[in-house]
């Protein structure tokens, strides 16, 4: 547990901008899965794109917290 405190403590500026790209995945993901039923097309992109910085936030904040690495 401490080991997690102190990463985040020394990691928290790269933690946080990673943090606010996983929200920005979820709302579009969310808005995809809404705006299903008026434009398909539209929907559909909403949610692969959505789906895809979701996948790509959360291992970089794996790598971030585990490894250190802030690329």
């Amino acid at each position: 547990m401490n080991f997690i405190q102190k990463s985040i403590e020394i990691k928290w500026p790269a933690l946080l901008v990673e943090v606010v790209f996983l929200i920005g995945g979820i709302l579009l993901l969310a808005a995809g899965i809404k705006m299903r039923k008026e434009n398909k097309v539209s929907a559909a992109m909403s949610i692969v794109i959505g789906a895809l910085i979701i996948c790509i936030s959360l291992y970089l904040l794996f790598w971030t917290i585990i490894v250190g690495d802030n690329a």
